[in-house]
């Protein structure tokens, strides 16, 4: 969506990733995933594992070995937390490598004068790994009032929850055939997009006209002022 408003291309992208997280997944398989996903883009990637110190090194050398096998164009340990930014140099000149050595042909998923349910079952089936998607009563009156008042020619932003690929946070790593619930749509005109609700997630109350963060600043004694 950022890249349809902007006009910027991107030559790389990084998917960040811990042996913890895929501990929780029940494997690398929502790893591989998520890699096939980001190729699909038409740019390289390069896979950033943050190295914790209950990681050993077996596990370290079977992620990146999974992710080179995805497609990832490279996979490096990050040691951020452990040694500030010389720990991110490897992953640095990993990512610089990635975007000027590759030959990055960045394309969409789906093209805009398609209709909002074709552009949903596009990013569910081939992004998540849906095989269906049922609408609420709500849902299909919205996507018809959207579509009526001449807004269905906008890209559409899915909210669902971030614990799972599907929109039920208990089924992990790489789920295939199920059904992604879509209960509700809101529409922002004026941002350029539809937003999908599916499952039970909830939206966060929107920002004020001017929210608190365009107060915090840094003085010139290095010192962070405006958070009182």
């Amino acid at each position: 969506i950022k890249c349809r408003a902007s006009g910027l291309k991107p030559s790389a992208a990084v998917l960040v990733s811990t042996v913890r997280s895929l501990k929780m997944h029940g494997g690398t398989a929502n790893l591989e995933k998520q890699i096939r996903n980001i190729r699909r883009f038409g740019v390289p990637l390069v896979v950033a594992i943050n190295r914790f110190a209950t990681d050993t090194e077996k596990e370290i050398i079977l992620i990146k070995k999974q992710a080179l096998l995805a497609g990832a164009s490279d996979a490096v340990t990050s040691d951020l937390w452990r040694l500030g930014s010389p720990g991110g140099i490897k992953l640095a000149e990993a990512v610089a490598k990635a975007a000027f050595d590759a030959h990055a042909k960045f394309n969409f998923l789906y093209p805009l004068n398609i209709t909002v349910k074709e552009k949903i079952e596009r990013i569910a089936k081939s992004m998540y790994g849906a095989s269906r998607i049922s609408y609420s009563a709500l849902a299909e009156q919205k996507i018809a009032l959207y579509e009526k008042l001449g807004y269905g020619r906008l890209a559409v932003c899915i909210a669902k929850t971030h614990l799972s690929l599907s929109a039920d946070a208990s089924m992990k790593g790489a789920p295939q055939g199920f059904t992604l619930p879509v209960r509700d749509l809101y529409l922002a005109g004026g941002a350029g997009f539809i937003t999908v609700m599916c499952g039970s997630i909830n939206t966060m109350p929107g920002l004020p006209s001017r929210p608190i963060g365009e107060r915090i600043d840094i003085d010139q004694k290095g010192n962070i002022v405006g958070l009182a």
